[in-house]
């Protein structure tokens, strides 16, 4: 009874520490518009009169007047700013030179893009939408205006400046930036750094979901960012989805990043996207990690040379919330997998060889846990087919969204895995088919082999190796008299890194690829029901 009251407490615990993660807890409170800083209130006004009504290539007028609200705000701010024409299109283009410079003065430039139609008509469910553009892209357009307007209070200081592109019909096959590669080359020319702001939800983080090739020294100015949200496994990710931007045309030839709000696909690209069901903490969130990002690259003479920011290596990173950026290089990761990978099959042999675990059973253990993950997994995408069939909805693996019924049945999919792996778990030791060390290390030799696939074939395995690692150590941790504590924390740490990270990919590819992130997450739950399990046990024995 005893251990039974102690699993609750520190299950229950970890579930709060998923639900305050999930619930975006760690998101920043909205500054009001009397802040000196970035307010995203402030932002808010602009987004109100950007969303008044749909401002699609489908509506020339109503574009029109978000076109020339968006000349005549950066004007104030203090912008050279021209509006450039391409038959039905029409771009604006504003810049901001640093005080010092003079004319013919070579000067590298940030530049903050955003695009300023909504999007055309969409059936959805049998019903016409059309966006009015809150989101995708009034949060970039917002953000920005307030960027530069933030960024004029300290001029005096810029040792580069401030270039600003809110392409049209980027909605309609990006062809406001495919105009502006054509004709405005010179526009670009000078640009080492490019910030694209993006949104395909209307909620939650606003997540660095892409990077150019090379991206160290980008990721070194990153962390001047305050929240960073980001993993670089999103990049190949964001590779296999059905959408673009208008970094995607230009990402190879210029420095640069991408960011976007993903939560909440059924509001993408419909009526409800809206200034109603704006998320005032996710605008908040952008001005949070660019503001200093810009205010970094304008003031540091170090960003003038116009190819500083694309000499580097990719980095393997990931961020933690209420923790920050993790990040590595290419040679960095690699030793780290292979530490790991030594360290396990090193510790196998020990537990073997002292006859501390049976191979027999671990073998036996192995089996079964692949087999209930191959299940879970299986069961996975049936719920997807199921899910498809009762909305009368035809069934696609990437971007499934619009159903009812969806987000109760993907959260009973997971909360019903981890009750069948409790079970199982409980079956196997109460059984003898396994003892709790057995049955741990049988979890982590999963692990171990999917660790090492995935880093053979995409070079990333951190949402693998990371629960590896925990295993590990929480064994490693469990005779120690306060081991319980280190155990408890590392757990805390687990779900801080894993839980994001599940729900980001549940975001990026939706219901129809539950599966995906429904197996990572039965991963975890393999390594830590047994490590929780036997703190309970060692905790209520030392009462």
């Amino acid at each position: 009874m005893i251990v039974k009251s102690r699993l609750f407490v520190i299950s229950l615990l970890l579930l709060i520490t998923s639900i305050l993660t999930l619930g975006y807890f760690w998101l920043p409170s909205p500054k009001d518009s009397s802040s000196k800083s970035f307010s995203a209130i402030r932002v808010s006004e602009d987004i109100r009169v950007i969303s008044r009504e749909p401002h699609s290539v489908d509506n020339a007028e109503a574009r029109e007047r978000v076109r020339l609200y968006l000349s005549e705000r950066l004007k104030d701010i203090g912008f050279h700013t021209e509006v450039e024409y391409y038959d039905t299109i029409g771009n604006v283009y504003a810049t901001l030179p640093p005080i010092s410079s003079h004319q013919g003065d070579t000067s590298s430039y940030v530049l903050l893009m955003a695009h300023l139609d909504s999007r055309f008509a969409n059936m959805v469910n049998e019903r016409l939408h059309y966006s009015l553009g809150a989101a995708d892209d009034g949060y970039g357009l917002g953000v920005i205006l307030e960027l530069a307007r933030n960024s004029i209070e300290y001029r005096e200081r810029w040792s580069q400046g401030v270039k600003i592109l809110f392409t049209d019909s980027e909605e309609k096959n990006l062809e406001g930036m495919r105009m502006a590669l054509k004709y405005r080359s010179d526009f670009l020319s000078d640009v080492g750094l490019i910030i694209n702001l993006e949104a395909r939800g209307v909620k939650g983080p606003a997540l660095l979901f892409e990077t150019s090739p090379g991206n160290s020294r980008i990721m070194e100015l990153y962390r001047d960012a305050s929240i960073p949200a980001g993993y670089s496994l999103s990049s190949f990710v964001y590779g296999i989805l059905p959408n673009y931007t208008d970094f995607s045309l230009i990402k190879n030839e210029f420095a640069g990043i991408n960011f976007a709000v993903i939560d909440n696909l059924d509001y993408y690209h419909t009526e409800l996207d809206n200034f109603e069901n704006i998320s005032l903490s996710s605008i908040q969130h952008y001005g949070e990690q660019l503001a200093p990002i810009v205010k970094s690259y304008l003031t540091e003479k170090r960003y003038s040379d116009l190819n500083y920011m694309k000499a580097g290596e990719d980095l393997v990173f990931f961020t933690i919330p209420f923790i920050g950026l993790v990040s590595f290089t290419s040679n960095g990761y690699l030793f780290l997998n292979i530490i790991i990978m030594l360290s396990f099959i090193l510790n196998v042999i020990y537990l073997i060889k002292n006859k501390r675990v049976s191979l027999r059973k671990c073998l036996i253990s192995s089996i079964i846990i692949f087999s209930i993950t191959l299940i879970l997994a299986i069961i996975g995408f049936l719920v997807s087919q199921f899910l498809a069939l009762i909305n009368n909805a035809d069934y696609k693996f990437i971007a499934l969204a619009h159903l009812k019924y969806d987000n109760i049945l993907s959260i009973l999919v997971f909360v019903i895995s981890f009750i069948i792996i409790y079970l199982a778990y409980k079956r196997l030791i109460s059984s003898a088919i396994s003892s709790k060390i057995d049955f741990q290390v049988a979890s982590e030799f999963l692990l171990f082999i999917i660790s090492l696939v995935s880093f053979i074939f995409i070079r990333e395995n951190f949402f693998i190796l990371i629960p590896l690692i925990y295993s590990l150590l929480s064994r490693s941790s469990y005779n120690f008299k306060q081991g319980w504590v280190l155990i408890l924390l590392l757990s805390i740490l687990l779900l801080l890194i894993t839980v994001p990270f599940v729900h980001t990919i549940y975001l990026a590819l939706y219901t129809g690829a539950i599966s995906i992130p429904l197996t990572i997450m039965v991963l975890v739950f393999f390594v830590l029901i047994p490590s929780i399990h036997r703190v309970s046990t060692k905790l209520a024995k030392s009462d």
